[in-house]
């Protein structure tokens, strides 16, 4: 639940409604709906990699190889530390906006005000840490892109907005238009000055400006800012016991899916990192299709938490799709293993091939994998989540240390196919044992329904 007193959701279109109650498909509108924002997402997708390749293969000539590796470091490192600025108030957001967007004033204002509460000591730790770098390059290039990594959080929670909505034809304008920003401006401080600071500096510039547009489509198209509403304590409660939870389960994914980098490093040296990093890259080049897919459907799924019938239909539809999508892209990359290796990254990273082999037997796991979890959020089990995603960890890195002192890269794929069957273990499990709930009594059909 949203709030302790808030009302149960209804259906919140007449359409799906209907196609309910003739026991159809499901998709009805919300379906119609669905599809375009999945093709909103999928013609968005390519332009936002390929400005971001461009600016990393352009910037890295005029930076150099020591600059450059400074850039990646303090980039990673402001990212890291910008997570904890979310709390898990997108994913929230996103499934509250989904179920009541009547409240759309006090879901958003309570958020962000929750969310500014965490700036201040996110700035703090940057200074920290921008002193601790000692003075050069890596002190300026850390304060600058802390800021913009401030700025990029609230861009991705203006995203989480439109998704609630379900206009995710906004959010790939923005995200196309922030892709676009950075590269021109980073490539244009660069042309000016090479270095980690003015790079940065011109990320800056361009997220700020894609912000400045965000603001201004939240506000003319949605009544919303960064002033709407007042501070709800009722709304604030379930954001502290629901999107916590969400936030904690990020993190330990996280963990579990980086993890094995360090115990390569331990037992099998830099040059399988290498090898295996690269079969990685492309095996999280896939996870595109499934996140396109879900952040598409998330918010009808979020709202038929009270009808199970409409909730079981759309989750059976989803699976099948990700299922099929999972088995086409495995097939794909195990049987184009070597020549996409070679396409790539050149014959110098042939011994990729057998960890890609064995990371591509993951895809349709990992595709359904993605569909399982969204559900269980949707269910409202998001502390169920948590802790598979605490299990997850410690199962991955079992595994991975028995598997990479024996063999190496292929024994870290191995272990990440493994996790993600326990992983699908455990949330059939939780989805089958955990009943739906009762169906509410019927409100405006309209609630949830498109903004006008």
């Amino acid at each position: 639940m949203i709030a302790a007193d808030a009302p149960r959701p209804a259906d919140p279109t007449a359409a799906g409604a209907a196609a309910g109650a003739k026991g159809g498909a499901g998709w009805g509108r919300e379906g119609k709906t669905a599809l375009a924002n999945v093709a909103a997402r999928a013609l968005s997708v390519p332009i936002e990699k390929a400005a971001r390749i461009i600016l990393m293969v352009m910037a890295a000539p005029l930076l150099g190889e020591v600059a450059f590796g400074s850039y990646q470091f303090v980039q990673a490192t402001t990212t890291m530390l910008a997570l904890f600025t979310d709390f898990g108030t997108g994913m929230w957001t996103t499934r509250a906006l989904a179920r009541d967007r009547a409240r759309a004033t006090a879901i958003v204002g309570t958020a962000l005000r929750i969310r500014f509460a965490a700036v201040l000591p996110y700035l703090a730790i940057v200074a920290v840490g921008s002193a601790i770098a000692g003075p050069g390059e890596t002190r300026r290039g850390l304060a600058i892109l802390g800021l913009a990594a401030l700025v990029n959080s609230f861009i991705d929670y203006f995203g989480a907005i439109f998704r609630g909505f379900e206009r995710l034809g906004d959010e790939a304008r923005l995200n196309v238009l922030r892709a676009v920003l950075m590269a021109a401006a980073g490539l244009g401080s660069l042309c000016l000055r090479r270095s980690v600071a003015a790079l940065a500096a011109g990320l800056l510039v361009g997220m700020i400006a894609s912000a400045l547009y965000g603001l201004w489509v939240l506000r003319r198209r949605y009544g919303l800012g960064l002033r709407t509403g007042a501070f709800d304590r009722t709304l604030a409660r379930a954001v502290v016991s629901e999107a916590l939870p969400l936030w904690v389960a990020g993190l330990l994914s996280l963990l579990y899916f980086k993890g094995d980098i360090v115990i390569l490093k331990a037992f099998a040296g830099d040059a399988e990192i290498g090898a295996y990093s690269a079969a990685y890259k492309v095996f999280e080049g896939v996870m595109i299709l499934p996140a396109v897919l879900m952040a598409a459907t998330f918010p009808p799924l979020a709202r038929a938490r009270y009808q199970p019938a409409r909730q079981r239909r759309w989750e059976a539809v989803l699976v099948t799709l990700l299922l099929a999508l999972g088995l086409l892209m495995g097939g794909v990359v195990y049987l184009g293993s070597g020549r996409i290796v070679r396409l790539v990254y050149g014959v110098g990273f042939l011994r990729a091939v057998p960890s890609l082999r064995v990371l591509s037997l993951a895809i349709p796991i990992l595709f359904v994998n993605y569909g399982l979890t969204h559900f269980m959020i949707a269910r409202d089990l998001e502390r169920r989540n948590v802790a598979f995603a605490g299990l997850m960890l410690i199962v991955n890195v079992g595994v991975n240390l028995v598997l990479i002192p024996r063999r190496g890269g292929p024994g870290a794929a191995w272990a990440t196919l493994i996790t993600e069957v326990v992983l699908t273990a455990c949330c059939l499990l939780a989805l089958r044992r955990r009943t739906a709930g009762s169906p509410p009594e019927r409100a405006d059909p309209e609630q949830g329904g498109d903004l006008g």
